[in-house]
């Protein structure tokens, strides 16, 4: 199988949010420098704009660009609407190969339209499970289905290759690369392109915050802003910065609940160059996000895991990383030993050493059954990190 009009194989990366513009950008920047590969960029329109935005910083922009309609707003319609995009761009393309990434739902459409088109499917940051369905919902049973049509399986940590071996998932199969996000973040920080914004007070301490998870919307919300509003009022000399979600209706609850809070400071959502800025100056981050969990273990910023279960275990397990859930006292009490502890000054990611890319362009082109390069076409530099 080959691209059309290519001597090269094609490899069609598809990404629909921003977390996925992120973390697949390294690995379309590596393959683009790599002559065994013709590389295209779908953007499955499943988040308008966002995919854009999220490459644009690392000098990339999608070649195809899906529009599905969407005016109910369920996941059955997207998914719907996704399927039929997908299938007409495998249809006209037929890649060698296509990567999708994490756990969404463009991640699993475009996993399962490649499989039904017999186009071998590549997970990148596969692996990762909490082994609760409802926790995160749906991505939960998202990444657990990816893993059956996957033919390829870039686990980010060994961790997550011991969750796919335990599933019978043939080791043969599974290439441990470290995490995709640590490059990107370097790749912002060694390019300067990742800045503290200028509106921060640099004499006072930093606690970011974000909330977007489905399953603490309602209740999840009130009691993570509650311990929001109780920690602006016990550490005055703490700038809190409370990083809103593009989704209106939660925007609209998230502001409600502490919009008129002294000390707590709510931003629109930010470009991820800004919100990297940020976080590298923080100290201390309380989230439900998975990625700021990855990048604020890459920076050794303390996390508050405002969640009941997480997927990724290496932070909790690297000492950055605690869980906390939705209780406000739980919260408050997390956060209290925090702001009053010296930081930790050794720190070694535990997410991986910056050249997931590199190490998953390899494994594709073993797929592939690529002939070596004959010589290096780049170098990639060492940074700090750990493969875990």
């Amino acid at each position: 199988m080959r691209g059309s009009g290519s001597a090269s194989p094609e490899v069609m990366i598809l990404i629909g949010t921003r977390p996925e513009g992120v973390k697949t950008a390294p690995l379309v920047r590596q393959l683009r420098l790599d002559t065994r590969f013709t590389t295209t960029v779908v953007d499955t329109g499943q988040h308008p704009d966002r995919v854009g935005e999220a490459l644009a910083p690392f000098g990339l922009t999608a070649g195809v660009t899906l529009e599905p309609v969407r005016q109910a707003g369920s996941l059955a319609e997207l998914a719907a609407a996704l399927i039929t995009a997908t299938d007409a761009v495998l249809a006209e393309h037929r890649p060698a190969a296509v990567v999708v990434q994490g756990d969404t739902l463009t991640a699993l459409v475009g996993g399962l339209v490649a499989f039904w088109h017999r186009i071998p499917v590549v997970h990148l940051e596969a692996g990762l499970r909490t082994h609760d369905l409802d926790r995160p919902f749906p991505e939960e049973a998202n990444r657990a289905m990816l893993a059956r049509l996957a033919a390829l399986h870039l686990a980010p940590t060994a961790i997550a290759r011991r969750h796919l071996l335990d599933e019978g998932i043939p080791d043969d199969r599974i290439v441990v690369t470290g995490n995709t996000v640590v490059d990107a973040l370097h790749h912002l920080l060694d390019h300067r392109l990742a800045q503290p914004p200028d509106w921060l007070d640099p004499t006072r301490r930093l606690v970011v915050a974000t909330l977007h998870r489905r399953e603490n919307w309602g209740g999840g919300v009130f009691g993570v802003c509650a311990g929001l509003r109780f920690l602006a009022r016990r550490f005055p000399d703490v700038q809190l910065v409370m990083v809103t979600h593009p989704n209106p209706t939660l925007g609209a609850e998230i502001t409600a609940q502490l919009g008129r809070t002294p000390g707590i400071r709510l931003t629109p959502p930010l470009t991820y160059p800004e919100m990297i800025g940020l976080l590298s100056v923080a100290d201390l981050v309380i989230t439900d996000s998975g990625g700021l969990q990855e990048e604020a273990g890459t920076l050794g910023v303390p996390v508050l895991v405002t969640r009941d279960t997480t997927e990724r275990p290496e932070i909790l397990d690297s000492g950055f990383g605690t869980l906390v859930g939705t209780d406000p006292e739980r919260i408050v009490a997390a956060a209290t030993r925090q702001l009053t502890t010296p930081p930790t000054a050794d720190h070694c990611s535990p997410f991986g050493d910056g050249q997931a890319s590199t190490r998953a362009v390899s494994a594709i082109a073993a797929l592939l059954t690529l002939p070596p390069l004959p010589t290096p076409t780049h170098h990639t530099p060492v940074l700090r990190g750990a493969l875990v």
